[in-house]
């Protein structure tokens, strides 16, 4: 990365940190909140200074382009998970410390976003004139239901190749299909109440159940689990807490949920039915832990619990191989569980482009000229906006062997990987778009 580009990354970067866009309460103009709404006017504008075309979609995204030609797309979002609780640093401060910039999205998806905004733009300043339109298409509710690439596709032309800078180095060519499911199944009746979980794709840090019911063994199991339990009248409490982790990767978080499940599985027989089913991540307890040779193994995460008009609602993030869909889960999961209603929230369709086709070859070819890496093309369960087109891949921003801080408390990007995904963008456009 030149040097005389290093600070304007950084500015850039903690200015889009410091707005909080979790996506919040529609308002006119507003769809998705108006702190996302903030960070696309920050961002479009940003753009319009260095002179390129732009358009806003009703708040729901938006796209900035330079160049004539065949359409080149670089998709990323604007919208980050909830902030999170027990940071080092605020969420939302951009502090930089020990080689690194901490705040929610330095990781994913506004680092990576301004990473490639800037390697775009170093060659733009050398003069460099592009062969291809590179359009850069910004979304607003990623995280959360994808109206925003629903909203572009209804109206906007589809790029002939796209990157997605929302995943790993050095890119990602398969990425399992995607399932969000909820059961609903009558509240056992020894629970009172249960509360966990933000979202479906994030690994629950904290739970907390009220109990009719505490038994030796109960409390055995709590003081080996770190569950406390707390005695109110004839009412128990149990709380945990764990650590959160991106849906995708249940195996990198430790889910409170379950240690929660585990002790109250003691107490009665549906909540040990519930908990068996759904104490492995592989979903084994449900016979779904499929797996196949291009996409590996299944990955189930149990996102939230909730306890309300005598029903208890749990909701499920299946990452599938590319082998099975999500009718084949919704049945297995059925016939594991025949008292709960299972009910399909959301899917993606699982994503592959074979390792030989000329754009990932391409791509590729950039990563290694910058890295020396020859580490071979990645398939992942997590979902990015490469699969809502025909022929895009993840690219970065996560490069092999670095620490995933999607998702989790004391989010973090360091400043060399910032410059080094620079290095690779500019490669990437070079190669492909100059």
């Amino acid at each position: 990365m030149r040097d005389d580009y290093k600070q304007q990354v950084i500015d850039t970067l903690a200015d889009l940190v410091k707005i909080n866009s979790v996506e919040g309460e529609p308002k006119a103009g507003a769809p998705c909140g108006e702190g996302v709404r903030q960070a696309l006017d920050y961002t479009l504008a940003l753009f319009e200074k260095w002179g390129f075309r732009t358009r806003d979609l009703d708040g729901y995204c938006g796209w900035a382009e330079v160049g004539e030609g065949d359409l080149f797309g670089v998709l990323a979002h604007l919208d980050t998970v909830p902030l999170g609780e027990g940071w080092k640093y605020g969420p939302l401060s951009a502090t930089i410390a020990d080689g690194k910039m901490y705040g929610r999205g330095t990781q994913d998806d506004k680092g990576p976003l301004v990473a490639s905004m800037y390697a775009l733009k170093t060659l733009l300043d050398e003069g460099k004139v592009p062969k291809m339109r590179i359009r850069f298409i910004v979304g607003c509710n990623e995280e959360t239901g994808w109206q925003c690439m629903d909203r572009y596709l209804a109206t906007e032309e589809v790029p002939k190749w796209a990157i997605s800078p929302d995943g790993d180095f050095p890119l990602i060519n398969c990425e399992k299909g995607l399932g969000h499911f909820e059961l609903t199944v009558d509240c056992p009746t020894v629970l009172i109440d249960l509360e966990s979980g933000d979202r479906v794709n994030m690994v629950p840090d904290k739970a907390e159940a009220v109990s009719k019911t505490c038994t030796d063994e109960m409390r055995a199991l709590a003081k080996e689990t770190g569950v406390r339990i707390t005695q109110n009248g004839n009412e128990y409490t149990l709380s945990a807490t764990g650590k959160s982790a991106h849906g995708s990767t249940p195996m990198l978080g430790d889910n409170a949920l379950i240690k929660v499940l585990a002790v109250l599985a003691k107490a009665d027989q549906a909540l040990d039915g519930l908990y068996q089913a759904l104490k492995e991540y592989t979903g084994a307890g449900m016979g779904i832990d499929l797996e196949d040779e291009v996409s590996g193994q299944l990955t189930m995460n149990v996102g939230y619990a909730h306890a309300k008009g005598g029903k208890l609602y749990i909701g499920l993030d299946i990452r599938e191989p590319i082998s099975t869909n999500n009718d084949e889960l919704a049945a297995k999961i059925k016939a594991a569980l025949p008292q709960a209603e299972v009910r399909l929230d959301k899917e993606h369709p699982a994503l592959y482009i074979a390792a030989d086709n000329p754009f990932i070859v391409k791509l590729l070819a950039a990563y290694r000229e910058v890295t020396g890496d020859t580490t071979p093309p990645q398939c992942v369960g997590g979902a990015t906006y490469a699969r809502a087109l025909p022929c895009a891949v993840a690219y970065g921003p996560v490069f092999p062997g670095d620490e995933e801080m999607c998702h989790q408390v004391d989010e973090y990007v360091r400043i060399d990987r910032l410059y080094e995904m620079c290095d690779v963008y500019r490669a990437a456009f070079n190669k492909i778009c100059f």
